[in-house]
């Protein structure tokens, strides 16, 4: 294994010395059109950490922050099955193989929390969209529209 892949609460996600730059990163790569760049709502992380509805990941290679995923497990109303998703996930493009190991580990987490299943969302045409592309299958389609 070239990464290490731990589960991080967000205070300290916040400290590493990195983390502004991949999340800098990850907003130019990431940016929803009709949205705009991700800017990362500290409060709301905590507030949803807290209530245990969400959970940090983080990816390392040699004790350097390449990657992080946001999961979260819930019940889904309409089938009555607990499932995971990702509110967000990001390797950096220098470290793409830790992108493989980072959804290894929150799968397997998620498959100890009880989920019967994992969703993914990508951007159309990212690096993400291309290797769910070949690992996972497509059930759904999401679409946007701008109410601005």
């Amino acid at each position: 294994m070239q990464y290490s892949i731990k589960k991080i609460s967000y205070e300290d996600f916040w400290m590493e010395k990195n983390s502004q730059s991949l999340l800098d990163e990850y907003a130019d790569e990431c940016s929803i059109p009709g949205i705009g760049k991700a800017i990362p709502q500290k409060e709301m992380y905590a507030m949803m950490e807290k209530s245990g509805a969400l959970q940090g990941f983080a990816a390392y290679r040699d004790e350097m922050l390449v990657g992080f995923a946001a999961v979260l497990i819930y019940v889904l109303p309409h089938y009555g099955k607990k499932i995971a998703s990702t509110e967000s996930i990001f390797v950096s493009k220098k470290y793409n193989g830790a992108g493989r190991e980072l959804m290894e580990f929150i799968e397997k987490y998620a498959k100890e929390n009880g989920c019967v299943a994992f969703l993914y969302s990508a951007l159309l045409n990212s690096r993400f969209d291309r290797l769910l592309s070949v690992t996972a299958n497509r059930t759904n389609s999401v679409y946007m529209r701008s109410l601005v």
